[in-house]
């Protein structure tokens, strides 16, 4: 039997208790919470990233090796991401990586899929190969989501290149549509999430059916007169029609701005995602993004040689961490944030390895203690200590 002790939250932000019985890799008990325990660790369940490209030297679109993939993988889980989606990027033939993703998918090792393009804005390409970038063709998406094997759960799309066609042939394969890398108007991206509710109506789902690709990035600005798919995006947040990823290292969207977002809209419909790239679990150094060069420098990774972003350099605990330490908001907030609503936007199921939403005695357990100032300690997925 293994104890350990601290305030213990659950996916959703509540405090259940304030410590966890670990018995041969089983939860056995979570302590009772007391008014007079003292104020010493945080136990929070395992992280959940669902836009991350890679790690550890590797990058998920430039391999089909395993021992690389799985190396890419435990970068993350030692950081505390205990359930992952892999995600590409625009490519000729995403074919050979998604055939090499499957197996990690089915061994519980990756929580699913996530195509970022090749069906985007030309003009908002970010740190994307031009030429791998193409309008919809339904008959390729018919053959990348049957390669699958419904492990792609999400594809980034730009507004203006989708149709009611290509939008019912994802969610029926249970993928959702995720709007982002666009240049689109405000009434592409209005109608882009009217259309996505009128399908899942029409299927029976029932669930958010649709996300967005880190918000503000990659997308217009917000004008005064011309307030652009950001508006759009944040209204249909506040409607409960989407789920907003935000990339909250502190590089993408400034820390005031992410703390803006919490107080407007509340913690429900945001979570964030590292959009990291082989550097995560690494450092300041030169790496490789879908046949692109890119460097990180102080922290943030940029298409090397300029100063265009190109994802993200750390795990998702950073995130955590960062806004924790700010205070401005809640921490429960963040615990959702990173936990229960990336885990309902990616449409995975509760009892995936690796994800912990309520502590199931019983269940093999995946959470992480963090010290007072919010120091990782220790990692557990699925019951077994990986830090």
């Amino acid at each position: 039997m293994t104890t350990y002790q601290g305030t213990v939250f659950d996916g959703f932000g509540t405090v259940v208790g304030h410590g966890l019985e670990v018995d041969g890799g089983q939860l056995a008990r979570v302590i009772p919470a007391r008014a007079d325990a003292p104020s010493t660790d945080i136990i929070i369940p395992g992280l959940i990233d669902i836009h991350c490209h890679g790690g550890g030297g590797v990058s998920f679109p430039d391999t089909t090796d395993p021992t690389q993939i799985r190396k890419a993988i435990t970068a993350h889980q030692r950081g505390g991401t205990t359930a992952m989606f892999a995600s590409l990027v625009s490519m000729a033939d995403p074919l050979p990586q998604i055939r090499a993703l499957v197996p990690f998918c089915e061994d519980g090792s990756l929580l699913g899929i996530h195509l970022e393009g090749p069906y985007i804005s030309v003009e908002k390409k970010g740190a994307q190969n031009p030429a791998a970038i193409r309008g919809i063709d339904l008959s390729e998406l018919q053959e990348w989501l049957t390669a699958g094997q419904r492990w792609i759960k999400t594809i980034t799309i730009a507004p203006e290149n989708v149709s009611e066609e290509a939008i019912r042939l994802l969610l029926s394969h249970r993928c959702r549509p995720s709007w982002g890398h666009t240049n689109c108007t405000g009434t592409q991206a209005r109608a882009a999430l009217n259309t996505t509710m009128k399908v899942a109506r029409e299927l029976g789902i029932s669930a958010v059916p649709q996300t967005v690709t880190h918000l503000f990035n990659a997308m217009p600005p917000i004008g005064h007169r011309t307030p652009g798919p950001v508006r759009e995006f944040l209204a249909g947040a506040t409607k409960g029609q989407v789920d907003v990823e935000i990339i909250a290292d502190g590089h993408h969207i400034h820390p005031d701005l992410v703390e803006d977002l919490f107080r407007a809209l509340g913690p429900a419909h945001l979570f964030f995602v590292t959009d990291a790239l082989a550097a995560a679990g690494l450092g300041d150094g030169h790496y490789v993004l879908g046949g692109l060069k890119v460097e990180v420098r102080d922290g943030a990774c940029y298409l090397e040689g300029t100063d265009q972003l190109s994802g993200g350099a750390s795990c998702l605990i950073k995130q955590v961490q960062l806004f924790a330490r700010r205070g401005a908001i809640p921490f429960a907030d963040i615990v959702r944030a990173t936990v229960s609503t990336p885990h309902r936007a990616g449409g995975g199921p509760l009892q995936a390895p690796g994800v912990t939403i309520n502590y199931v005695v019983g269940q093999a357990p995946s959470f992480l203690v963090l010290s007072p100032d919010y120091q990782l300690k220790q990692v557990v997925r699925c019951g077994a200590e990986l830090l």
